[in-house]
């Protein structure tokens, strides 16, 4: 194969047989995944895997690829000679979005695996080279919260054009520190403010100041309450606390028809029983032509100095197999060779390892004590007492019988968590809104005997030590309040993750 310019020239029999069944897979969007099934169905047993090392070295026989092309669809075979190979094309990323790993040449220009097993692709954000300066950056933002994934897409090079939130004091804290975000609190017709079921798209778009199809991203976890797993998990029945919310979600996409989208929730959604819910959104979103995936993803594994785990849904039109980011974070040497074994050879970088609690602590200046959202829970000397005896990673479990509540006496309560003490040397548990309390879970400060305070939990959140809280009514913000800010949001680490991830895939997709 010789190379001419940015192009390949196809000479080798070899090349030449593999490029036509890759083209023909192209053409039909066709992946892996896809072609194995569609092989196993009339009768030839082939694997994801054993199809890509096809691929990749050219070697297979006739009836191989006749039986391919036919399963595809393809009623011939062309014989004539292209003018060179799309897989290896330098300045654009959709080949690699179809073929991922298939090359190692691709692979290390555009940074895509595909987990051959799978079919999940996973894209480098840190490799850039051939970055277009110019890609679609406005955002419109539903259920913000506090910002936290705003922040993150912000730090990924995006521009957040208006924001929908229904707290109060959430909508202080975005006004107070990012003033150019529009924050629609439209109350016109008796509505209430920042109430995504009585916003309309096309107010959006005139907030925004752009027309259907401008917007770069429509991003937003609807509130989780209906499908965690410490909750009751009804799910979409649940519609006190959300469980219809993600339907509107799908109607301002609808209404929008950005580049690309961002759905975010807790990992309990994919359980078998929420299974309405994704079906739901892969039949709305697959009739607008966006190509969809979705994973479940350690915030850890992205810098983040908790092990939090949270389900990311990306939509992408153009694609037919969105990448989610290549962690950037590992546990271990081990558990990093593990993920990577599944990538083919190709993955030659190693990660960094997991950003521990002792990291966050250390970063927080010892002035952010005297600003108004520096808030702390009272300690009883008693409750105090129990702290003494906790080392960190033990729990309530450790302490005498007699020093236990009546709830923690009877045996029934087994968490492993309640009244925990974290670690200094791994991240934190996950930060829930109460992560102030200690009785709420591994919240007992590593060293001293107290809860979290404000700033420990946005230091482990991955908050910039500048952002700060506020509250709509009072000058100083409750802890309940800053509580519910906190451990409602989106790390911002994990939202520059996927932000960078899609910022790539926009910029090098041919459509822009």
């Amino acid at each position: 194969m010789k190379r001419r310019g940015a192009a390949y020239i196809v000479s080798d029999p070899k090349n030449r047989a593999k490029e036509m069944l890759r083209d023909e897979m192209s053409k039909r969007g066709v992946t892996n995944v896809q072609l194995a099934k569609l092989l196993v169905e009339s009768g030839v047993k082939e694997s994801p895997a054993s199809i890509a090392n096809k691929l990749s070295r050219g070697s297979f026989s006739a009836s191989f690829m006749i039986t391919a092309m036919s399963v595809m669809g393809a009623q011939s075979i062309p014989l004539n000679e292209p003018k060179w190979s799309a897989v290896l094309r330098e300045d654009s990323i959709q080949q690699a979005l179809w073929f991922g790993n298939e090359s190692e040449e691709l692979a290390q220009i555009t940074g895509v695996y595909e987990n051959c097993r799978t079919g999940v692709r996973w894209i480098d954000s840190s490799n850039t080279r051939g970055l277009p300066k110019t890609f679609p950056r406005k955002v419109i933002s539903l259920f913000s919260g506090a910002g936290g994934l705003d922040i993150g897409l912000e730090q990924a090079g995006f521009e957040t054009a208006v924001c929908v939130e229904i707290d109060a004091d959430c909508r202080e804290t975005l006004k107070k520190n990012r003033p150019e975000w529009r924050v629609f609190d439209n109350t016109s017709g008796g509505r209430t403010p920042g109430d995504i079921k009585s916003v309309r798209a096309s107010e959006l778009l005139e907030v925004a100041k752009l027309d259907v199809g401008d917007a770069a991203l429509v991003v937003g976890g609807a509130p989780c309450q209906a499908f965690s797993n410490i909750g009751k998990r009804q799910g979409v029945s649940d519609v006190e606390n959300g469980g219809d919310l993600f339907a509107h979600f799908v109607r301002i996409v609808k209404g929008v028809l950005p580049h690309a989208f961002i759905f975010e929730n807790v990992a309990g959604i994919t359980q078998s029983k929420h299974s309405e819910v994704i079906s739901f959104m892969n039949d709305q979103f697959k009739g607008l032509g966006y190509g969809l995936t979705g994973a479940i993803l350690n915030s850890a594994n992205y810098g983040v100095p908790q092990k939090r785990e949270r389900f990311i849904f990306i939509g992408m039109r153009g694609v037919s197999n969105p990448c989610l980011p290549m962690p950037t974070h590992t546990r271990d040497d081990a558990s990093w060779k593990t993920f990577i074994s599944d990538l083919a050879p190709f993955v030659t970088k190693n990660a960094k390892p997991w950003v521990t609690v002792r990291d966050a602590f250390d970063a927080i200046p010892a002035s952010s004590k005297k600003r108004p959202d520096y808030v702390v829970m009272n300690i009883s000397d008693f409750v105090q007492e129990r702290m003494h005896l906790i080392k960190q990673g033990e729990n309530f479990h450790v302490l005498p019988m007699e020093m236990r509540p009546r709830c923690w006496q009877t045996g029934k309560h087994q968490g492993q968590d309640t009244f925990g003490r974290l670690r200094l040397d791994q991240p934190s548990v996950t930060i829930r809104t109460a992560a102030y309390n200690p009785a709420k879970g591994r919240y007992i400060h590593p060293v001293e005997h107290r809860g979290l305070s404000s700033h420990e939990m946005a230091a482990l959140q991955g908050f910039p030590n500048e952002w700060r809280f506020f509250s709509a009514k009072y000058d100083k913000v409750p802890l309940v309040s800053v509580g519910k800010q906190i451990g409602n949001a989106v790390p911002p680490l994990l939202g520059k993750a996927i932000g960078l991830a899609i910022r790539k895939q926009l910029s090098l997709c041919s459509e822009y």
